[in-house]
């Protein structure tokens, strides 16, 4: 397909361009066709209330790029997603990839490069084209609230090795990679869903850490880039100011000194560090400005409206040049020809095709990332011919960017298709634990137990009254600080069907780990 030339549209074709818009339900709404009709949106979304199934949501871009290339010029969509794999997947049917801080713990650029491409291949057979991963963000803060496990880890080296071949595998099928948050969110202790974090450190420092994944990826040939709602006063000299709209960041940095010129992608821009310090319809017009190509607008068909409206004022009005607005859509409809952008019918055959690579890959990043990061008493492998008692605490999301699928009866689950017969114990409180005697075999399956003291409480009593026992870290590794002399932890660093597969059979001893912890953790000692 030969897309049109940018001086062939108008100013409403040209401003819809930028747009990437969500929605809800497993159905187009009446708002979002009018956004694609009416307002020209070009691009779309995808959350998890989107996706029921492969054949709902091959159904539903097949529906979306029907919709959108019959309103007007023939320019397909990107339909983009958040398929990082862990506790960002917006699939829910087993293929799910595990998060990429348990490749990191595997450290190994050739899983990262499978990965990439299967997840790849995936999302193209049900007709997603870019998927906004990998995450670039050093995660050196133990207390992050939003990236966490969704890094690859501490070292800037192995974020950007790791990044640049998930990235390569995934545009080898065609689908475009985006790596995240620029210039960086690792370092922060807010959540920029919520408010405006600040990374204060001087340029040096942002070179050797923040920085240096992005390089790397950059070089090595990445499609797209996104933005961060996080500030960065040693770049902007404003505290109060969000790297997205920031032109000294967007342009000055990303494209004169990083060289990138790839598209360039907001983070959501109904988060509150932007639309608490500025409005969402603002701060679209103001990145814009500062140089970025791609505007997410993922939840209120009133807010997208007004922000489609905002950018075409801004230029109808003089305060942005139609030259500006020509150099993003000139990049869009450029990386929509390269990849092939809607060239190819999603299907539930294709899907069907892909599938078991994704679930393979998906064992094998398991297999090489999950830790046993200490195991003192040699209580791994437990005894499959004795009951094993699971003891869950429930979960829930750490961030608004993530997933909410944990529940302990998923481990117990595994755990019984691993051999075991498993007996499970839910609570909420180390003084609703059962009366365990010391020769049974026990595991207490922590979820952010970082911030629950009545996990830890739960860990210690128990590692100190049974003798069969491990602490398994479900998903947050920084759990281990919290109990730093515990006799068994191990680690999986997400709870995804390969992940808790893979955990049943290392618990039963047909299977070895070999990951190692890609964090440090203070005050624990990992001896593996």
């Amino acid at each position: 397909m030969s897309l049109p030339d940018v001086a062939e549209l108008d100013l409403a074709t040209k401003v819809g361009q930028l747009f990437v818009v969500g929605f809800e339900g497993p159905e187009p709404t009446e708002d979002l066709r009018e956004l694609l009709t009416d307002y020209r949106c070009g691009n779309v979304i995808y959350f998890s209330r989107n996706i029921d199934s492969p054949e709902q949501v091959a159904e539903l871009s097949r529906e979306l790029q029907t919709i959108a290339t019959e309103a007007g010029p023939e320019i397909p969509l990107f339909v983009t997603a958040d398929q990082e794999g862990g506790v960002v997947s917006r699939t829910d049917w087993g293929t799910e990839p595990p998060s990429q801080m348990s490749i990191g713990a595997g450290r190994d650029a050739d899983l990262a490069r499978s990965v990439g491409g299967a997840v790849g291949a995936e999302l193209a057979s049900i007709g997603v084209n870019f998927d906004l991963t990998p995450v670039l963000d050093v995660n050196n803060n133990p207390d992050n609230p939003v990236i966490g496990v969704r890094s690859f880890g501490e070292e800037p080296e192995l974020v950007g090795d790791l990044g640049a071949a998930m990235a390569d595998g995934m545009q080898s099928e065609g689908v475009l990679a985006c790596g995240k948050h620029f210039p960086g969110h690792g370092d922060t202790s807010a959540d920029s869903h919520h408010s405006l974090p600040v990374v204060d450190h001087d340029r040096e420092r942002l070179d050797a850490v923040e920085l240096a994944p992005f390089r790397r990826a950059i070089d090595a040939g990445i499609d797209a880039i996104m933005t961060t709602h996080v500030s960065f006063p040693t770049i902007t000299g404003d505290d109060e100011l969000p790297a997205t709209v920031s032109r000294d960041v967007q342009t000055g940095l990303l494209r004169e000194q990083l060289g990138f010129d790839g598209l360039v992608v907001t983070d959501g821009m109904e988060m509150n560090a932007i639309a608490d310090e500025m409005g969402t319809p603002e701060g679209c017009v103001q990145a814009v400005e500062a140089g970025c190509d791609l505007l997410l607008v993922c939840h209120t068909p009133a807010v997208q409206k007004d922000s489609v409206e905002a950018v075409i004022d801004a230029v109808e009005s003089g305060r942005i040049d139609e030259s500006r607005i020509d150099d993003a859509v000139e990049r869009v409809l450029e990386y929509k020809e390269r990849r092939g952008v809607g060239q190819q019918t999603p299907s539930l055959d294709r899907w069907e095709a892909t599938s078991d690579r994704s679930r393979e890959v998906g064992r094998e990043v398991a297999a090489a990332g999950i830790t046993v990061a200490r195991d003192r008493n040699e209580t791994i492998p437990f005894d499959t011919g004795r009951p094993l008692h699971l003891v869950g605490f429930p979960g829930g999301r750490a961030s608004p960017a993530e997933d909410d699928r944990y529940e302990p009866t998923l481990v117990a689950d595994a755990l019984e298709a691993g051999g075991f017969d498993v007996e499970l114990h839910e609570v909420e409180t180390a003084d609703a634990l059962p009366s365990f005697e010391g020769d049974e075999q026990v595991v207490l399956a922590t979820y952010n137990a970082a911030g629950d003291d009545e996990q830890v409480r739960a860990v210690e009593r128990l590692d100190e009254a049974v003798d069969a026992f491990a602490a398994l870290v479900v998903r947050n590794p920084y759990d281990l600080a919290r109990f730093p002399d515990v006799s068994t932890a191990v680690s999986t660093y997400d709870y995804t069907p390969a992940t808790l597969s893979v955990t049943g059979e290392i618990l039963a001893g047909r299977r070895r780990a070999s990951g190692r912890l890609p964090v440090t953790i203070a005050g624990f000692e990992a001896e593996n």
